[in-house]
């Protein structure tokens, strides 16, 4: 198993997650990820405090996304979130600060001992986002057990 599929797990897959906005996504993941043990009371906060310094938001050649993450000391334990809503959620994109709206978040918990990680989870996200057929088959995956084992199996 590599030290990327450690990362994935079925109960941090949610699909059709309605939310108004950013703020009532990120409340609702948040909560999930309290409930479960992986994130520290202080995330919701450090989460958007962090996307209003450093916008997350990532147009990609096939598919706009979102990879929100906190500092490590509001994470337990290391995930990766994949969130699809049902409506459009307004974003900013990553050095540039423009609008963009997505349907897809991928919730990065990265702790201390993880954090060399961060770049190359980007650095991987950004080519499976630029992959057409890649993008194509996550978009027509309806289940969080067949978006994690199509997940484990690409990534």
């Amino acid at each position: 198993m590599s030290d990327f599929e450690k990362l994935f797990n079925k109960e941090l897959i949610f699909i059709d997650v309605e939310a108004v906005d950013r703020t009532e996504l990120f409340r609702k993941v948040a909560e999930k990820l309290l409930r479960k043990g992986y994130v520290e009371e202080s995330y919701f906060e450090a989460l958007n405090r962090r996307e209003d310094e450093f916008p997350t938001g990532i147009v990609t050649e096939n598919l706009p996304i979102a990879l929100p993450h906190a500092n490590p000391e509001n994470v337990k334990k290391p995930f990766i979130a994949i969130i699809k809503t049902k409506n459009l959620i307004h974003v900013e994109q990553m050095g540039i600060g423009e609008d963009e709206e997505t349907r897809d978040f991928f919730f990065l918990g990265i702790v201390k001992e993880t954090q060399d990680l961060q770049v190359k989870l980007l650095q991987r996200f950004m080519q499976l986002m630029n992959d057409g057929n890649f993008v194509k088959n996550y978009k027509e995956s309806s289940s969080p057990t067949d978006i994690y084992n199509y997940f484990i199996e690409k990534f």
